[in-house]
């Protein structure tokens, strides 16, 4: 009953918060390191600004290895402040309340958490959904929990590599000396508004990630086939891009082409995923009309079985008896 998958969903709720919860203990103790991670691709914006830019190959490869980051850095700082520019050389994050700073550090042992308990949020999820699928689709359960996390973090990863650092360093090329003036503006960075807008960007980029699990989970239920998905691949190309050109702060193609060649990427892994696992036709029962044409007959429902006939009562005639 409705009432009963009510209770199934909030069951798994509690299941995947609870997760979450001992995820945020951990986190909490690592709150100074993952503050130093999410850090880094503003740390490395802030230099370019400095310095007066970078090359997109300079500040990919400062995200890769942090150690030449920080001897590039060490060695332009002097420099930099002998002769200061428009912009402050030294990175700089502020709360404004006392208690600022002690609830971002919550959010930073939150999202800790989260990424920790991924593969229980994921199994949960799965597992809410398995009653409604066959039983040879409920053995990939396991699979679709490792692979949904996996490809989570990788998305997550990505943005954060090839995409944070070039927007941010976009972001803040608006401040400086105002030109014609003495007039410097200067950026302001809050730590909750970092967090948020950072999180929310690493989770846009994780859930993205999830398409080749969405589109071969369509698949193996047998709603599209792979032939379909192949021929929707010219639409879905100029989707991706689309998506890049929202999802990437930046006006340059550049950004835009390194989101966007992934997700065709993943879309065409998802197409061959489906012609080796999924079926090759889509289910018996479908409409009598799709994309492919009118039904044929050995797709179209049969017809309602006829009711069967009552039995027939035969009477005997019953000899009466004589006298």
């Amino acid at each position: 009953t409705f009432g009963d998958h009510l209770e199934e969903l909030r069951v798994r709720i509690m299941r995947a918060a609870a997760a979450v919860l001992l995820g945020m203990v951990a986190g909490w103790h690592f709150r100074e390191q993952l503050f130093a991670w999410l850090l880094r691709p503003l740390e490395i914006a802030w230099f370019c600004r400095a310095r007066s830019g970078c090359t997109v190959q300079g500040v990919y490869d400062w995200m890769l290895h942090g150690d030449r980051f920080r001897a590039t850095r060490a060695a332009a700082q002097e420099a930099l402040r002998a002769n200061p520019g428009g912009f402050p050389v030294d990175p700089q994050v502020h709360f404004p309340d006392p208690t600022s700073a002690f609830i971002s550090y919550l959010k930073i042992a939150a999202i800790g958490g989260f990424v920790l308990a991924l593969p229980v949020v994921f199994y949960q999820l799965w597992a809410f959904i398995a009653p409604g699928l066959y039983d040879r689709e409920k053995k990939l359960i396991m699979p679709f929990v490792l692979f949904s996390t996996l490809f989570f973090v990788g998305g997550a990863l990505f943005g954060y590599h090839f995409v944070f650092p070039v927007g941010y360093e976009w972001f803040l090329g608006f401040g400086g000396t105002v030109a014609g003036t003495q007039v410097k503006v200067v950026p302001t960075i809050m730590m909750d508004e970092y967090l948020s807008f950072t999180s929310q960007m690493l989770l846009a980029f994780g859930v993205v990630f999830q398409l080749p699990l969405f589109v071969f989970f369509l698949s193996l239920a047998g709603i599209v086939t792979w032939q379909q998905l192949l021929k929707f691949g010219r639409y879905f190309t100029v989707i991706a891009f689309i998506v890049a050109a929202v999802l990437t702060p930046t006006p340059d193609m550049f950004s835009q082409i390194m989101l966007g060649l992934p997700l065709v990427g993943l879309y065409f892994v998802a197409v061959f995923m489906a012609f080796l696992f999924g079926p090759k036709k889509a289910r018996k029962w479908r409409s009598t009309t799709d994309a492919d044409g009118p039904a044929t007959a050995a797709q179209k429902p049969p017809p309602p079985a006829k009711p069967a006939a009552p039995p027939v009562m035969k009477l005997t005639p019953v000899a009466k008896p004589l006298g």
